[in-house]
């Protein structure tokens, strides 16, 4: 549902009467008095006796506020009766309520222009209004409550008007001027429907930050009045707005509660309950997708964890497994007689002073095929390093380096480290 649908069904059920006084006309039996003010054409107004026009002015204004959520086209009809009647008889609250209401039905239809204008006339006789100028009926004037009535109203609507065509700035300066006049008459039922639609402005902006405390002004405030009509207006608002922030539980909770008066109401809260539950059906839609999400999260949590575990249960295995190996290692080099550090140390530096292998002219031992690393280990094993600081070098365990030094011994079919670099002097590897 238009949310547009929803700030003008609350803002036109405010019938702006003395002292700021709400009333509800929709319960009144709107087709028996049409039926009654029907035979009532032009010509019989224009003849009718100044208490008739009065009588006739009531009606035609209670079937502009009666119809105007049921019948707009209605409402819009006996606005301009009531407009054209009253500003003729120069009752001139009655008129500008008529051209307020008419504004508001043309911002309704999106005819922004129209809106303005009728706005305007709306303005114009409210400031005449504020002149206090002798009137028939009213010798010294409106009271300061009705002018006051008059002016927050229309503050209210053209607040509305700015906020549905996206000028922020100049909504929250209507709606000011219109919660000043509020604030200090006492006026509960207006500033409900006032922080209200400043919820619903904020909303629509994307600020649920400044959004949230309006509608809970507006609850606050419909509490205050004890009207069920407005209370469950700011609980709509307020389930809308925990909906956008992903508080599913909250926003369904106000909303079934809101819900619970339109039910109770549908001939007249057809459309504010349409809203609900719409809004009702985003809610458990969201929640369903929530639920999936975070059983989504789950599973994949638990193949995390198990994908850790079986991690930590590999490295402690492979750990194992490199101890083991090292103790393998260690068993073979002691088979094959392995040399110590001192005595490789010695043959190094005996081998230095020896230089019989440089007269060789060919290889009396034919080299054995080295893998790279095992090439590279080689000669640092002639140096006289140790397995430590070979692996230091190289960045490998020592572990890896003993495995090589194996190999080696192996590939040279030597008993140990000092004949194996023996034989590789012999083959020109070293």
């Amino acid at each position: 549902m238009n949310k547009t649908l929803i700030i003008i069904a609350s803002m036109l059920l405010i019938a702006s009467t003395a002292m700021g006084q709400y009333t509800d006309h929709r319960d009144h039996k709107l087709d028996s008095l049409e039926s009654v003010v029907a035979p009532w054409m032009q010509e019989r107004i224009a003849s009718a006796s100044r208490e008739e026009k009065d009588r006739l002015s009531d009606a035609f204004e209670e079937l502009m506020w009666g119809y105007c959520q049921i019948n707009p086209s209605r409402s819009l009809y006996f606005a301009r009766k009531t407009y054209a009647l009253c500003l003729q008889e120069l009752w001139l609250n009655q008129a500008f309520q008529a051209a307020k209401m008419i504004g508001q039905h043309h911002w309704a239809a999106g005819q922004i222009d129209s809106a303005k204008a009728n706005f305007e006339t709306a303005l114009a006789i409210a400031d005449r209004m504020a002149r206090k100028e002798p009137l028939p009926g009213k010798p010294y004037g409106y009271k300061d409550a009705t002018i006051d009535d008059a002016y927050s109203s229309l503050y209210g609507a053209i607040g509305n008007l700015y906020s549905s065509i996206d000028s922020l700035p100049q909504a929250m300066e209507y709606y000011s001027k219109a919660g000043e006049l509020f604030e200090k008459n006492g006026w509960n039922e207006n500033s409900s429907n006032l922080y209200h639609n400043m919820g619903e402005t904020w909303l629509d902006a994307g600020d649920l930050g400044q959004a949230e405390p309006c509608y809970k002004k507006a609850l606050l405030y419909g509490e205050k009045a004890d009207d069920p009509l407005l209370i469950a207006e700011a609980k709509a608002g307020l389930g809308a707005l925990y909906l956008e922030k992903g508080e599913t539980t909250k926003a369904l909770q106000y909303l079934k509660e809101a819900d619970e008066y339109f039910a109770a109401n549908e001939d007249q809260e057809y459309r504010s309950r349409l809203y609900t539950l719409d809004l009702t059906g985003k809610v458990l839609e969201a929640q369903k997708h929530q639920r999936t999400l975070i059983a989504a999260i789950a599973i994949i949590a638990a193949l995390l964890l198990l994908a850790i575990v079986f991690i930590l249960l590999k490295m402690l295995r492979t750990r194992r497994e490199l101890k083991e190996a090292d103790v393998v290692i260690g068993e073979v080099l002691a088979e094959h007689g392995e040399s110590t550090d001192d005595e490789i140390l010695r043959y190094v530096q005996d081998d230095k002073g020896d230089d019989s292998h440089a007269e060789r002219s060919e290889a009396s031992v034919p080299a054995p095929e080295l893998t790279d690393r095992e090439a590279s280990v080689l000669p640092l094993l002639a140096q006289g390093l140790t397995s430590k600081e070979i692996a230091s070098k190289l960045f490998l365990t020592e572990q890896t380096i003993k495995w090589y030094r194996m190999r080696l011994l192996e590939k040279f079919k030597a008993k140990n480290t000092v004949e194996m670099l023996s034989k590789a002097r012999e083959a020109g590897m070293l």
